[in-house]
């Protein structure tokens, strides 16, 4: 029988939804800014620098070049890229919750 969670699994559970959403909005802005010229193809001046600060797996954005061939090519490749984005939040949140958990467990033992 399923035990359900207890209130740590509730926390852990609801940072990793709250980053991953993170992430994704953080992506589909990076998408958009970039979409409406905000950001110029590559990665030589400090715009390009910071979306791919933000958002790693906008590196993708040079296998789409500024003109996608296809409408599917460009929803895949932004789809990954959202995808990785939130993936990637999550996981950066799910070390950052194992760290804050050791620190409180040792805070709580002294």
């Amino acid at each position: 029988m399923a035990q359900r969670p207890g209130v740590k699994e509730k926390y852990l559970l609801m940072a990793l939804v709250i980053s991953f959403v993170l992430g994704m909005a953080v992506a589909i802005g990076v998408y958009w800014v970039w979409r409406s010229g905000g950001i110029a193809p590559g990665f030589h001046d400090v715009s390009g620098a910071l979306a791919l600060l933000l958002c790693p797996p906008y590196i993708l954005s040079l296998a789409i070049g500024p003109s996608p061939d296809s409408y599917l090519e460009l929803g895949l490749a932004v789809g990954t890229i959202v995808f990785a984005n939130g993936f990637l939040y999550a996981g950066v949140a799910a070390v950052g919750y194992f760290f804050v958990a050791l620190l409180v467990k040792r805070l709580r033992r002294s």
